[in-house]
């Protein structure tokens, strides 16, 4: 790819990439950060991206990889900022989400991964696939396992 081609493929992007940015970090300012080195790292392979059958959507699993990465970063060194919403009392919806989200820490990498594309990216089964390199029935698979493995230790939680 061309730096004038990469341009173009960044220009065009830059809307989705920053959506997707913020829907994990919740931040302007952090999701546009992270679109920035995102497309840096991009264009520091530009001459090999043309290998990849869609640039697209390895873009935003470069930008959601680094958006998970920030926001572990950011629980190592947490920070609050007081408004409304963090003064309020946590309720048992902000709980149920809050061990979700534990549970789904400690899937295997594949598992994690493709169950977040689904249903936090909402991505169909076949973009998952063309992304991942993965067969469609493998990621049927993976989805029908971490589900079950969720659901698993819901009810190991629950009989604690």
């Amino acid at each position: 790819m061309t730096n004038r081609e990469f341009e173009i493929f960044a220009e065009r992007s830059r809307g989705q990439l920053l959506a997707t940015a913020r829907r994990y970090v919740r931040s302007d300012h952090v999701a546009e950060d992270v679109v920035q080195d995102a497309l840096l790292k991009l264009f520091v392979m530009r001459d090999r991206l043309d290998s990849y059958r869609s640039v697209d959507a390895l873009a935003i699993v470069v930008v959601k990889h680094m958006s998970l990465n920030v926001l572990r970063g950011s629980s190592r060194h947490p920070s609050v900022e007081l408004n409304e919403r963090t003064i309020k009392e946590p309720t048992s919806d902000d709980n149920a989400f809050s061990e979700l989200i534990e549970i789904i820490d400690t899937l295997p990498a594949k598992q994690q991964l493709i169950l977040r594309l689904k249903h936090i990216e909402g991505m169909e089964v076949e973009d998952i696939a063309s992304v991942t390199q993965i067969s469609s029935d493998a990621i049927y698979q993976n989805l029908s396992r971490a589900r079950r493995a969720i659901l698993q230790k819901f009810k190991t939680k629950s009989d604690e």
